[in-house]
């Protein structure tokens, strides 16, 4: 196959340049240069808020364009970014009111207690200088040092290029730094009370780290970048294709999950107060494909049946072969996966959550454009992966955005119409949770049925007048106006549209078939669940009550379903404290029994009725 050229894009102000292959959209473009732009419809030429001016050759303005911009605009320049191909090397000013508002990323996790065992141990050490009658080499003479402190020492060539200089200049007064015993690093001076780790969350949307103490367990900081690999195609499958077909493809997106961690590492050690020199262990989870993407592995086997990792097995390097700003030699642990899309986020949930079998069944659940669950249930552990798209994420929505300001994010219907948006803005779209708690609603007032259609203006007499003067019919069908033009900070009314409504039937549908496939497996119903628990951020934010109306996840008791946020980060941050944890986090990986949903015919069967919606009681 054929391979594309990279283009180079330039992007006002700021001069920021990027290279990115023939085609490509504007917007993503944008965002791979760290300039985002504002695209509250999901990119689908709806509302007009990505406007930028561009100075070059693109693509001809398309029919969404030539609606939303007057003659004179184009004629300046201006187009909107979603719907502007790269086809030649240009140059493009993002005006203030187009710059993409911040997401709101989720962070926090429940995190259970652990012994703090990380296997790295910094001692101070005051050596005696050698002399005729101590001929002892550099190496053993603080060997024999740290001998004395119960501590077995192996020698690192890299460290030992530079131990003989560092020990004369210090004069002998230094700090040796020790993972199991291997010595990692040798620093002048006392520093052995600076002793950090970071753990990460490579997810493909986001990614998140936590600077912790090594020494103390606790947590330093945490922070969080959009993961910059989203200009080379939102999904999974779009990056395996980039990965495969592009030029340097594969490098080029290891190189964009570097820069993401080190950009958190840097951020993290901004606002500690510390130097990354003194980070000497990293882990990391994430699905198989972006862990793979990370290291450089060829991911080629994850796009083609019956889609295979190259590994499974936890993996370490060194921070110096990821050109990570850690101490040269810290180890960069990467969790195990179980299969092609059941990944180390998972085992982190796992870890994190439901590391032992208390007798209880138990369902996690970590839903995003790949939906991850696992069931615990009489000591074995089933885990799947199914495919829901972006609807979750708010994209492929007709006014759907990701969850920043003034995406609505919660829904009321009764005599009229509620809702609420993030940091209490004026709408400019709907979230992911928002979508659910709309359609949640929709569905009790009787404006959707239970085959998910939209009902008519005809239809709603018995509605109240608040509510059924929001039932609209365009010349593309019926749609449910959540806010008016006048109330709307997009310009524009946001509705839900026929067509938003199936989409979210069939993720809703992917998601519940695959829990459904695990509970068949495990020859029990729903009311052995006792619990569910909801990992990552559309499980934090999403209104229980909702998620079960629309037939999300089964219809158990409101109080045994638990939001768990950050869960995949939780693990990461104990594997990174005790290495007994990281040998559980092997053993859980291991013994999770995988089901492929592709070849079993339970999953097709429950698929086409979980689209379904309940019908109102």
């Amino acid at each position: 196959m054929k391979k594309s050229k990279l283009i180079r894009v330039v992007f006002e102000p700021g001069g920021t340049e990027v290279f990115v292959p023939a085609g490509t959209l504007l917007s993503k473009a944008a965002a791979a240069a760290g300039m985002a732009i504002e695209t509250p419809c999901g990119g689908m030429g709806t509302c007009g808020k990505c406007r930028v001016i561009v100075e070059g050759t693109t693509n001809a303005p398309d029919s969404s364009e030539l609606s939303r911009l007057s003659d004179s605009e184009i004629a300046a320049g201006m187009r909107l970014a979603c719907r502007t191909k790269i086809t030649d090397e240009i140059t493009v000013t993002i005006p203030d009111e187009s710059r993409s508002r911040v997401q709101k990323i989720l962070s926090h996790g429940v995190m259970r207690d652990c012994e703090v065992m990380s296997g790295i141990t910094k001692v101070y050490c005051e050596l005696t200088p050698p002399h005729l009658e101590d001929e002892r080499a550099e190496f053993e003479r603080l060997a024999d040092y740290l001998a004395t402190k119960d501590i077995i020492l192996r020698p690192n060539l890299n460290v030992l290029r530079g131990l003989s200089a560092l020990m004369r200049a210090s004069d002998y007064k230094l700090t040796a730094t020790v993972s199991g015993d291997e010595l990692i690093a040798i620093e002048s001076g006392d520093t052995s009370s600076h002793c950090y780790g970071i753990a990460y969350d490579l997810g493909s949307t986001t990614v998140v780290g936590y600077l912790m103490d090594l020494i103390t367990g606790q947590e330093l900081g945490v922070s969080a970048v959009m993961n910059p690999q989203m200009v080379y195609g939102d999904d999974l499958v779009s990056r395996i294709s980039f990965a495969t077909v592009q030029d340097n493809g594969a490098r080029i997106l290891q190189s964009a999950a570097i820069d993401a961690l080190s950009r958190i590492a840097s951020a993290l050690a901004k606002v500690a107060g510390i130097s990354l020199n003194h980070v000497y262990k990293a882990t990391v989870v994430g699905n198989t494909c972006m862990t793979h993407l990370l290291l450089g592995i060829d991911v080629t086997s994850l796009g083609q049946s019956p889609y295979v990792p190259s590994v499974c097995q936890d993996i370490t390097v060194r921070a110096r072969e990821l050109s990570l700003p850690f101490s040269p030699e810290a180890k960069v642990t990467v969790l195990p996966n179980v299969a092609g899309f059941v990944g180390s986020d998972l085992v982190g949930v796992l870890l994190s959550s439901m590391w032992e079998d208390d007798g209880r069944t138990r369902l996690a659940v970590d839903i995003g454009t790949n939906g991850e669950m696992a069931l615990l249930h009489d000591g074995k552990t089933f885990v799947c992966s199914a495919a829901a798209g972006p609807a979750f994420e708010g994209a492929g929505i007709s006014c759907g955005m990701r969850g920043g300001p003034g995406a609505i994010d919660s829904v009321i219907i009764d005599d009229t119409v509620k809702i609420t948006t993030i940091e209490n803005r004026r709408p400019v779209g709907i979230c992911g949770s928002g979508l659910v708690d709309a359609v949640a609603q929709m569905l009790d007032a009787g404006l959707i049925d239970e085959t998910g259609r939209l009902i008519s203006p005809d239809e709603a007499s018995n509605l109240p007048f608040a509510v059924r003067n929001r039932l609209v019919v365009t010349e593309t069908g019926p749609e449910f106006v959540l806010a008016t033009k006048e109330e709307s900070g997009a310009g524009k009314a946001i509705t839900l549209t026929a067509a938003d409504i199936r989409r979210l039937q069939l993720a809703k549908g992917s998601i519940h078939a695959a829990i459904q496939t695990l509970i068949r497996t495990a020859g029990i119903s729903d009311t052995d669940l006792s619990q569910i628990l909801l990992a990552g951020a559309f499980g934090n934010y999403i209104r229980v009550e909702s998620a079960i109306r629309i037939g999300l996840i089964p219809p158990i008791e409101k109080d045994k379903v638990i939001s768990i946020g950050n869960a995949a980060g939780a693990g990461a941050k104990l594997a990174l404290l005790s290495e007994r944890e990281m040998e559980l986090a092997r053993k859980l990986a291991e013994n999770a029994e995988h089901l492929e949903l592709a070849v079993s015919p339970d999953y097709q069967m429950e698929l086409m009725d979980r689209m379904m919606f309940a019908r109102k009681s």
